[in-house]
């Protein structure tokens, strides 16, 4: 399946985004925007913007995130033992 998303404001605000989903999504979507009683094209936009418009995620959670997933392999310990003594954590 392959979306061609048009907006209705002017050519200099807007843009055409084409994309390719497979059919299990673009159920999901069309069932979506029956839900919301939205077109496809309006539910597509909604989506993007709400996950597009969340904030990013603080550098010191990112961090602990992945050395809690690094630290899961034994080579790594000692790297990430060392890493964290030297680490400047005061952001």
């Amino acid at each position: 399946m392959v979306y061609t998303v048009y907006t209705m404001k002017t050519a200099a605000t807007s843009s055409v985004l084409t994309i390719r989903v497979p059919k299990a999504l673009d159920r999901r979507l069309t069932a979506e925007a029956r839900r919301q009683r939205l077109t496809r094209s309006e539910a597509a936009r909604a989506i993007l913007e709400e996950a597009l418009n969340k904030p990013d995620e603080d550098p010191a959670t990112a961090a602990r995130r992945q050395s809690i997933l690094a630290s899961r392999q034994d080579a790594d310990k000692d790297t990430l033992k060392f890493i964290d003594q030297l680490a400047d954590d005061r952001g």
